[in-house]
């Protein structure tokens, strides 16, 4: 669900515990917003507001559609509201033109839930305004997505999805069955499944938004789980199975017109997905970059064109925020900028002009507005500049009005979900002064459906889908508008009639308008009736989006040698697309055309990262051969971007169990030249950074001089590079992390002489680290020896590499013991993880060691810090404290690290609520701030947040700053700790005096 700068959308167990939910965004300083003043002269304690909060009424349906200013081509129409329908937050139009709407009224209610509801609207006089309304599922909690099949609607309300049908036709739902269960229903009611989507390729795409879960299917039976975070679900209808894609965003996903995916995020307008997970998923040592792209070059701070009041709330709350700012009234801007993006939607009708396909409309309730972009080609991904210059494509000066979703409709026209609330905010993120002149269920009863049509537009008759014949739906699959064609194209296969294959094909080798050709190909897939001259037509097609389908298709074709002979001649398409969709495609097989492909592929785009990425997703096999001809481009060796693939390449081949390929690897290494030794010499040093047996053992039975003389030179070289002073300090960090692969008895000193306390923090700090990779347990020793020279951010990357080995943790506790290690250099979460090892022994101990630590009962520290809230705080001094104490996990003013979430939304929360996430972090923990515990095959432990995931990897960002990316072939075993990331124990790293000066200084930024 949307949220705004006030929180994060749809709250729904405000106050206390919806507050502490957010705990972990304000990791070890604890963002902070005033909601208290540090003025004494205006103590919210004191003062009564009611005279400045007066309340703004709803208004009628018709009085809010008299509230709009709209792009002057258009118009917009009221087509439901209450009593008809309440909250709705999804809809979808099944084949007779009726829509199912979920409805959210238990949105920000503290007290019930389960009321809930999917109401069935239809329009019984053919007016275009919906006039009859039916309880279709009731009782329900938490519903956010909806979708035809079958004559019914898979319904997602976390943890389920459900299928629901009518079969009496009574306008109630009596089938319910659970279709998956298990996802996560976040307790502020936000970034749940949503966003169900048909898909050209006859499957339903939904979002998992930010909570994900570990789902279990029905139709997979109880023993299989799919754990859903941070990816998209592929459901497939018939079969209602699943499959994991690529995920992004919170809440709102839609497919384009060619079933690219597009997501948002409060603060995020609009991310393109840059590839399909599942891609990534065949090569499991590939480590791809995020998928999600952000494309509204403004972002966050896109000038909003507001046309609402501001509500006297914000301003009150704006100016008891400032009064510790000396006198700073503003702080900042309360709105204008994105702070609750939510539902992105690209317009696919055909009602609207042309020119309209195709455009992006995201919704920002928190300004009342719906805002607009034209997406545009940039590379392999996309630009989406603001579409409307002047004024907001649409807005209303009614600020109940909450546009948090929309649909593509029946009659080419786009619909607008008006949830109609007079608090978007999540309650818990209102200072309490402010919050009991609001109604935070205010609207409750009450929502609103448009429909935006261009000015002279004709609604047309439509027909009712499910009584016209096989061969008239097939014919739909020509028409322009989007849900035409999915519907038509999803009644087809729910059908599986195959009597319509002759026309199907007419269609995808004769149709004059590209969409429908591709249309057609996937359905006849879908019906299992697409025979190989066909889809050899589609892969020569004339436009590259039809080209693209195909080779998708093709994939399942892939056994064939005409269909291979035609899927390597489009890695030559003229089209850079095509060339990108060829790269992952061409992993279905494997030939030594294939290979010179891929190499060729490589070879014309290497600069292009998305391009380096697609071809290494098809090269679980063939890595080697490709290698091999790559290096035989004397001209391509000179880039860099070259080389780094080369490199990588060489990682994953020595990670893999095939001798032929390590061979393959060393004979073409040897055939380089002299000049291009340094090239050899870092590929080798891959080669053996992951090494698995048979790698090792290849190279170990090697008679080859030029082997032995890499092994020998790699690690003097390495030595060189790392101990000489006289070298850039970024050069020797570089080297240190290949310390690693040597033999410890040969690199001990080295890491000593790394460690001692003349080296510069770069590289002390890589060194640290580097350790962490070496299996022996003289590591803990050494480290232990260095640690009374070791400042505090040292402190911390030692234990975090003490925690990664069992015998590490032994030995960090006898240090401790021995009084060598001051147990207060270990964080209480830390302890708490160590007393609840599932080791015993060090379970045992470390309870006997921190009898005195523990990680909960933080009320006399809340109370002491009290006094801070009534203390006038110094921005100036705050900027120091936050630079000391939470710049390594927090960025402000272009000071810190990002590791937790964006400080500049730090303003919509109250100081009091804010002091108390920092002094007690783990009373509630929002799911993505969690601590996790991943342990790796080779025996490694690492702590932290999981950064990003995807069908391959996992990052888990560390305490330190440092940051591990763990291959998901290399994970023995990943635990969640259940809390927070942000460590308790700030008290003893600031007073009360500098806590008040650090709350004014978060306060004063801009």
């Amino acid at each position: 669900m949307p949220s705004s700068r006030v929180s994060s959308g749809f709250s729904k167990r405000f106050r206390l515990v919806s507050i502490l939910s957010l705990s972990l965004i304000v990791f070890v300083c604890g963002l902070t917003m005033t909601a208290k003043s540090a003025d004494k002269s205006e103590s919210p304690a004191k003062v009564d507001y009611s005279a400045e909060m007066p309340r703004i009424l709803p208004r009628t349906p018709e009085e809010s559609l008299k509230s709009f200013r709209i792009h002057p081509d258009f118009k917009i129409e009221l087509v439901a509201a209450e009593p008809l329908v309440r909250d709705p937050v999804a809809m979808c139009f099944d084949a007779r033109g009726r829509a199912y709407v979920v409805e959210m009224p238990e949105y920000n209610d503290a007290h019930k839930e389960g009321y809930s509801s999917v109401k069935l609207l239809e329009d019984t006089d053919g007016d275009g305004v919906f006039d009859k309304s039916f309880p279709f599922l009731t009782d329900i909690t938490l519903p956010t997505a909806v979708f035809c099949y079958q004559g019914g609607v898979f319904v997602g309300a976390p943890p389920y999805v459900y299928f629901c049908k009518d079969t009496d036709g009574d306008g109630t739902a009596d089938v319910r069955e659970v279709v998956m269960e298990g996802f996560g229903r976040d307790k502020g009611d936000e970034g749940m499944i949503n966003s169900f989507r048909w898909g050209l390729d006859n499957r339903i795409y939904f979002s998992t938004g930010i909570d994900g879960g570990m789902v279990t299917v029905t139709a997979e039976g109880p023993g299989k789980k799919f754990n859903t975070k941070g990816r998209g679900v592929v459901l497939d209808p018939a079969t209602r199975k699943i499959e994991l894609t690529t995920g992004g965003g919170q809440h709102g996903m839609s497919l384009g017109i060619w079933n690219r995916a597009f997501v948002c995020a409060n603060s995020i307008p609009m991310q393109v997905l840059m590839y399909d997970d599942r891609y990534i998923a065949r090569n499991p040592y590939l480590a791809p970059p995020p998928a999600p792209v952000d494309i509204a070059p403004g972002g966050k701070f896109t000038k909003l064109m507001r046309i609402s009041q501001i509500e006297p709330w914000r301003i009150l709350r704006t100016r008891i925020r400032a009064a510790s700012a000396k006198g700073d009234y503003e702080g900042g801007k309360p709105s204008g900028f994105f702070t609750a993006a939510t539902g992105i939607t690209v317009y696919r009708g055909d009602a609207w002009p042309l020119k309209y396909q195709g455009n992006l409309f995201v919704g920002e309730p928190a300004n009342n507005l719906v805002y607009r972009a034209a997406p545009k080609p940039d590379g392999l991904s996309l630009v989406a500049p603001r579409a409307d210059q002047n004024a907001e494509f649409l807005a209303s000066t009614d600020v109940w009005f909450r546009p948090v979703q929309f649909e593509n409709g029946p009659d080419g026209s786009l619909y607008v979900l008006d949830m109609y609330r007079e608090l978007i905010e999540g309650a818990p993120f209102i200072p309490e002064e402010v919050l009991k002149h609001i109604d935070p269920i205010g609207g409750q009863d009450k929502g609103r459906i448009y429909r935006i049509v261009p000015k002279k537009f004709q609604r047309p008759v439509m027909p009712d889908y499910t009584k016209l014949s096989s061969k008239e739906l097939a014919a739909l699959l020509d028409s322009d508008n989007g849900w035409t064609r999915d519907t038509a194209q999803r009644l087809l296969y729910e059908r599986q009639d195959t009597s319509i294959v002759p026309e199907l094909k007419q269609l995808a080798l004769s149709s004059k308008k590209p969409i429908t050709r591709a249309t057609a190909l996937w359905s006849l897939q879908g019906l299992n009736s697409l025979d190989t001259n066909t889809l050899l037509k589609g892969l020569h097609d004339q436009d590259p989006h039809v080209c693209i389908q195909s080779l998708r298709i093709a994939e399942q074709f892939a056994e064939d040698s005409q269909v291979q002979q035609a899927m390597i001649s489009l890695s030559e398409n003229e089209s850079l697309l095509v060339q990108y969709q060829a790269a992952f495609s061409l992993g279905a097989f494997q030939s030594i055309a294939r290979n010179q492909a891929l190499a060729g592929l490589l070879t014309q785009d290497v600069e292009n990262k998305w391009m380096r990425m697609a071809v290494q997703s098809s090269l679980k096999q063939g890595a080697g051969e490709v290698f091999a001809l790559l290096l035989q481009n004397s001209e391509l060796l000179k880039n860099r971007q070259a080389q780094g693939f080369l490199t990588t390449l060489a990682t994953q081949i020595g990670a893999q169990s095939e001798p032929e390929n390590v061979k393959r690897v060393m004979v073409a290494l040897e055939t380089l030249s002299k000049s291009e030794q340094k090239l050899a010499q870092q590929s080798f040093r891959n080669l053996l950074s992951r090494a698995s047996a048979s790698t090792k053992q290849v190279l170990a039975s090697s008679k080859s001089k030029y082997t032995a003389q890499l092994l020998s030179g790699m690690m003097k070289s390495t030595i060189d590079q790392a101990t000489n002073t006289k070298l850039p300090v970024k050069s020797r960090v570089g080297a240190i992390p290949t310390l690693s692969i040597g033999n410890f008895d040969e690199t001990l000193p080295v890491f000593e002489e790394l460690l001692s306390v003349q080296q510069p923090l770069p590289i002390r700090q890589k060194a640290i680290t580097t350790l962490g990779l070496v299996n022996d347990d003289r590591v803990a020793e050494l480290l232990v020896e260095a640690w009374p020279g070791l400042s505090p951010q040292l402190r911390m990357s030692a234990v975090e590499v003490l925690f990664s080995r069992k015998p590490w943790q032994v030995a960090l506790l006898d240090a401790v013991k021995a009084g060598e290690i001051n147990s207060g250099d270990i964080s209480p979460e830390r302890v708490q993880l160590l007393k609840s090892s599932q080791d015993k022994a060090i379970k045992k101990r470390a309870t006997a060691l921190f009898q005195n630590q523990r990680l909960t009962g933080r009320s006399d520290v809340i109370k002491a810090y009290q006094a801070s809230l009534k203390l006038k705080g110094d921005p100036a001094n705050g900027k120091v404290v936050f630079k000391k104490n939470c710049a390594a996990c927090h960025r402000l003013e272009n000071v810190g690290v990002q590791l937790g979430a964006d400080l500049k939304a730090i303003k919509d929360r109250g100081t009091e609520a804010v002091l108390l996430n920092i002094l007690d972090p783990n009373r509630e923990v929002k799911p993505q701030y969690v601590t996790y515990l991943l342990v790796t095959t080779q025996g490694r432990t690492i702590t932290g947040l999981i950064k990003t995931e995807n069908a391959n990897s996992i990052t888990i960002a560390r305490a330190d700053g440092t940051s591990d990316t763990v291959l998901r072939i290399d994970i023995e075993e990943l635990i969640s700790s259940k809390l927070s990331f942000m460590p308790e124990g700030f008290e003893k790293q600031i007073n009360q005096q500098q806590m008040a000066d650090l709350l004014a200084y978060l306060n004063s930024i801009k």
